[in-house]
């Protein structure tokens, strides 16, 4: 018994390896570093790291951002048009059919002439299917595959990236509230001193100079005052626009909430290779990796021939005549394809191939040691912040002490006003100081837990790597 044809050309097909390497991840550089030595907090679980601070304002802003933020929109959007893709892609592995039809007038003038319009009826049905022998097309769904696996990756970090933005936006909104809040609070001081030194120039215990420099110190903390509230006021506008809203959205939560962030006991930490596994962008540099290996094979297709199976069926008629009257067509076999001879076009296109993958490997390593880097130099600032708490504290502390006692002595009359408004600022900068030390801790907390990964649970990881169907494996 003879064996049919597309038996014959499946098991060949079964048979044969696909050109082009397989993709393999280079060794990531290996590095010891403070984040992934020191004691810490294990980063294994760190997908809403947002609420060990336990602001509950924080954590509404946040979550309601990776639901409604127009740039997770965007991301999400660029990933179902890769998805289809891909399973365009797919597809190819399938027959292919098409169709067409028409229906002609026609007439002849001269030594043909006719007496009359002809018409003519004609109909068919087209299929062709490659059978994907030197992997061509299984290189082509490894590659659509990896791309999609990419922006996967990306719309993790674009969900990675706002959570931190939003968290630095909301700690400049409660830095300059601090800000607003301690300029009020000293300027109200600086007007009742220049009330009583006014008093005091009355009955004749001070001169005129004391007046004036009272109201000096108090007028240039009121003009600080219009800046700090534009700075209060750009903030909460960025955290509208970082969560999709219009401006002042969250103005009233804002105004009618108080700054109640907290500092997490222990500090997150990561081993360096749990880094690698978490990190959206070394993720996406691997995709890279796999996608443009996929790519040489693909290159490496186009210098063997390609076999495909086809056929067709179709009616005719001169006219819309009965069915048998009808002229019927079908047709069938196998045919090939070969660029055969390009001038080495085909051979430098895999060449290329070749050489962007190197370039692709050599982006892979720069971005590990990247992400070392930033993690590192995040370690190393949350932690040299926090040696700054203790002094500061006591700056102001001192600071207010010294304020009280320069006051007793000027009442006294031991020391100028000079001295007096001297501790007053110097009181005002330390506080100042302090509100923003405290925002600066925040942020270079908010940074260590971007660049550990964090806001990418174990769920969205599963997501970005679902494998696709298995439409094309014969």
């Amino acid at each position: 018994m003879k064996t049919p044809l597309p038996a014959i050309l499946l098991a060949l097909l079964c048979g044969c390896t696909a050109v082009g390497p397989d993709a393999e991840i280079p060794v990531a550089p290996e590095a010891e570093m403070l984040f992934s030595t020191d004691s810490g907090l294990e980063a294994t679980n760190l997908a809403q790291w947002w609420r060990q601070f336990q602001d509950p304002v924080l954590t509404e802003l946040i979550e309601q951002g990776l639901q409604t933020a127009p740039t997770v929109e965007s991301a999400l959007a660029r990933l179902r048009a890769a998805r289809a893709e891909r399973e365009g892609v797919d597809a190819t592995f399938y027959p292919q059919f098409t169709a067409d039809g028409s229906y002609r007038w026609s007439k002849a003038w001269g030594a043909n002439e006719t007496s009359g319009w002809n018409r003519n009826l004609s109909a068919s049905v087209d299929a062709a299917w490659e059978i994907d022998i030197f992997g061509g097309l299984r290189r082509s769904a490894e590659r659509a595959e990896a791309q999609e696996a990419k922006l996967a990756y990306s719309l993790q970090d674009v969900r990675i990236s706002l959570a931190a933005e939003i968290a630095a936006a909301y700690v400049a909104v409660r830095r300059y509230e601090g800000q607003v809040a301690i300029a009020e609070a000293n300027l109200a001081l600086q007007e009742r001193n220049v009330e009583l030194v006014k008093k005091r120039h009355v009955s004749g215990d001070v001169i005129r100079y004391d007046v004036v420099s009272a109201e000096a110190q108090a007028a240039r903390t009121r003009a600080s005052l219009p800046q700090h509230r534009q700075n209060l006021i750009d903030s909460a506008l960025r955290l509208d626009w970082l969560t999709g809203n219009p401006p002042y959205t969250f103005k009233a939560r804002l105004t009618e909430t108080q700054d109640v962030m907290h500092m997490p006991e222990t500090a997150p930490k990561a081993p360096a290779a749990e880094l690698l596994r978490r990190r959206a962008d070394i993720r996406m540099a691997e995709t890279d990796i796999l996608a443009q290996t996929a790519a040489i094979g693909v290159a490496e297709a186009e210098l063997y021939p390609k076999f495909s199976i086809g056929g067709s069926i179709g009616v005719s008629s001169p006219d819309l005549s009965p069915w048998d009257s009808y002229t019927r067509q079908l047709n069938f076999g196998p045919s090939v394809r070969w660029n055969l001879f390009g001038f080495g076009y085909w051979q430098r296109r895999v060449d290329a191939a070749k050489a962007t993958l190197d370039a692709t490997i050599a982006d892979y390593r720069n971005t590990v040691l990247d992400a070392y880097r930033e993690t590192e130099a995040a370690w190393v600032a949350y932690h040299r912040e926090i040696e700054r708490t203790l002094p500061l504290l006591d700056a102001e502390r001192f600071c207010r002490e010294a304020l009280a006692i320069a006051k007793k002595r000027y009442e006294y009359g031991d020391i100028a006003i000079d001295d007096v408004i001297t501790q007053q600022s110097l009181l005002l900068s330390a506080q100042e100081n302090l509100v923003a030390h405290r925002a600066q801790l925040f942020t270079n907390a908010i940074t260590l837990y971007r660049a550990l990964g964090g806001g990418w649970s174990d769920e969205q990881e599963a997501a970005a790597t679902e494998a696709p169907a298995e439409s094309k494996q014969f």
